[in-house]
């Protein structure tokens, strides 16, 4: 059985879950990865195709992973219509492998906003649904600091068609 968790932890993991997304809705990547565990921290990006009848993985990288790929973001041939993260925690738990460590799962929903596109009078400043599915984070509290650290985040999304130049991950 799931252990609960006191309202000060879960404030510490909800400011942690939505600062997280904003410094990611910023492009504020160093913003992002303070956020995160130098040491152990994974980030991963996979969905299921039912198609083939198995998970997919999109991403996997580490903290050093990350910051490579922050740092490479300005030289890919990328769109750049800013994305807007909505992330809603739904569901908290205390995490039996380790102290102080807490699951969560937020459902996830990524709007973009057109900077120009092939119909740029039409398309310019549209926000569209771009993705949809749930953050599924794991993190170190110092309840003592007022802090947590996301030790992994898994994106695991229900969209499965990402437009071509999507980089940026979520």
């Amino acid at each position: 059985m799931k252990r609960t968790v006191d309202t000060q932890t879960r404030q510490i993991v909800a400011d942690t879950i939505y600062d997280s997304s904003l410094a990611l809705n910023d492009e504020d990547w160093n913003g992002f990865l303070a956020f995160c565990d130098n040491d152990s921290f994974r980030y991963r990006i996979v969905n299921y195709s039912p198609e083939i009848r198995k998970e997919q993985c999109w991403m996997d990288r580490d903290w050093k992973g990350m910051k490579s790929l922050f740092d490479l973001l300005p030289k890919h041939n990328s769109n750049h219509s800013p994305l807007t993260r909505h992330a809603t925690i739904h569901r908290l738990s205390l995490d039996d492998a380790g102290d102080n460590q807490v699951l969560a799962t937020s459902l996830l929903t990524i709007y973009r906003t057109q900077l120009d596109g092939m119909n740029s009078h039409f398309e310019s400043g549209q926000t569209i649904l771009f993705a949809v599915g749930r953050y599924e984070d794991r993190l170190k509290v110092d309840p003592g600091g007022g802090s947590a650290v996301l030790l992994s985040r898994t994106v695991r999304l229900d969209t499965r068609q990402i437009d071509v130049g999507s980089h940026i991950p979520f």
